[in-house]
């Protein structure tokens, strides 16, 4: 094994947690910027309606190892409503985001950061997501001011999800490097680490059992029969990358 030009990461339990999502007071927080509401529609509603829709085709989507935009679900159900706002889609949604499910950077992730630009390895993010590319990009550099990522990669605008190797392909495209020259660090084991594995990265399998991820799917959870490195700490991979 060679030590990596490049780590890639994913984006949720990796580099941030969000430690509850309530879709509720995404939604009112939405609706302070509606214009019209013709219907008189509350947050309540709105999530009612929001939620079995997307969790219906979110189901289909994730069978096929593709991936759908959150924001064309909400306008949707926006436009059968008559409301309308006065900012555009990509702003609520981020809005929305904000609002619903705050996020957090994950333990010791700050420090780790800038110990890879010290040692020359390059990074970036590849993330299976229903929110637009420059909205997770604006959330990781709010939360994370340390990063140098040379690019973010979000599922939803590829139509595309992990564990797909042609999304880890397209990272490795972006970047100029080989498969053999990319370390991929995630915390689910079929989309990340599986994934990686397949499109012929090297896995990294960053778990902390103290935080709980709330979307992950039972059927996620695979024990790899390929070579991979299991890390619960940063200062862990910094370790196995300075052995090399």
């Amino acid at each position: 094994m060679k030590k990596p030009k490049m780590l890639l990461f994913d984006y949720g339990n990796t580099l941030v947690y969000e430690p509850s999502f309530d879709g509720e007071a995404g939604f009112r927080a939405v609706l302070n910027f509606s214009t019209e509401n013709p219907q008189g529609a509350d947050a309540a509603r709105l999530a009612a309606v929001y939620a079995p829709a997307l969790e219906k085709l979110m189901s289909a989507s994730r069978a096929a190892e593709a991936d759908i935009m959150d924001m064309c679900v909400k306008r949707l159900i926006y436009e059968e409503l008559g409301l309308h706002f006065s900012l555009d889609l990509v702003a609520l949604e981020r809005v929305f985001w904000d609002a619903a499910g705050p996020g957090k950077p994950m333990p010791g992730i700050r420090a780790f950061l800038p110990e890879l630009e010290r040692r020359g390895i390059r990074s970036a993010v590849v993330s299976n997501m229903n929110f637009r590319g420059a909205n997770l990009e604006e959330r990781i550099c709010r939360l994370l001011p340390e990063n140098r990522f040379e690019f973010v990669l979000c599922s939803c605008e590829y139509a595309t999800r992990k564990p797909a190797a042609a999304f880890f392909r397209l990272a490795l495209r972006k970047a100029g490097l080989e498969p053999d020259e990319v370390w991929y660090c995630g915390d689910n084991p079929r989309a990340d680490i599986l994934g990686a594995h397949r499109a012929g990265l090297f896995p990294v399998h960053y778990y902390r059992s103290d935080i709980p991820c709330p979307y992950r799917a039972p059927q996620d959870e695979m024990e790899p029969d390929f070579p991979y490195l299991r890390i619960t700490e940063w200062e862990e991979l910094l370790a196995a990358l300075d052995k090399l």
